[in-house]
């Protein structure tokens, strides 16, 4: 069953062949039917690659029921969540999109302070930077989403609250990050999309403009983020005569 889960990871991230990616972790699940790990990997493949998100969340949710301690399934749960609650936006759901994005970030915390299996070959080949800077980053983005939902519902404390809340954990991610350099090297080595310095800096600059009229804390962020050499910044700073 590892064999076939291992396989799958390769193909469904280095040779982003989706369909036996689902052959393989089927095979998984054949031989393993509580086998958590594989439940998750389908759950994110049928989910991200072959947009099927009733099946992706059944699979999901059985690999929470099976390993609710697991910092990959916890993780991939939130994300799912996170994605869906734009969906749910879109249909101006805005009420379930606050409380999908709200379970997410429960969960991403989880993933945070969870301890089970965190040095086992499927975290490290897929977070080999570790998932807690990458889960403070993508709560700072939920909270920051959710300052313009709560808004839109006219819930004015809890959308300060959550922009202000949101450079805090883009803070953490961003002293927990690896350096400019180390992602740069990973993303042309294995052609994988990995948060970097200069998002972070660019999404944190971008909280700090909604509430720091100055623009003294955002255009910080954005000249940081702009050496790394990321143009949305160097748009935002031109723009705000940093």
């Amino acid at each position: 069953k590892e064999a076939y889960l291992l396989r799958a990871v390769i193909y469904r991230w280095e040779l982003d062949n989706a369909d036996n990616a689902i052959k393989d972790l089927n095979k998984a699940i054949e031989i393993d039917d509580e086998y958590a790990d594989a439940y998750a990997v389908r759950g994110v493949t049928l989910y991200w690659d072959l947009s099927n998100g009733p099946a992706a969340k059944k699979d999901l949710e059985k690999a929470l029921e099976i390993s609710p301690n697991n910092p990959y399934i916890q993780y991939s749960y939130a994300e799912y969540l996170y994605d869906n609650s734009f969906n749910l936006a879109d249909k101006n759901k805005k009420d379930l999109a606050i409380n999908s994005t709200n379970e997410a970030i429960k969960y991403f915390r989880k993933s945070i302070s969870s301890q089970e299996k965190r040095n086992d070959n499927l975290v490290k080949r897929i977070f080999p930077f570790g998932i807690e800077y990458d889960s403070y980053a993508q709560i700072g983005g939920a909270k920051f989403d959710l300052y313009f939902w709560y808004k839109d519902t006219q819930q004015r404390q809890l959308a300060r609250e959550a922009i202000k809340s949101s450079v805090l954990d883009y803070s953490k991610s961003i002293e927990l990050a690896p350096s400019q350099e180390e992602t740069d090297k990973f993303e042309i080595e294995r052609n994988f999309d990995f948060i970097d310095l200069g998002e972070l800096h660019f999404w944190r600059g971008n909280a700090y403009s909604w509430f720091d009229r100055t623009g003294k804390k955002a255009c910080k962020d954005w000249k940081i983020s702009k050496k790394y050499g990321n143009k949305d910044a160097q748009k935002n700073a031109r723009e705000w005569r940093c």
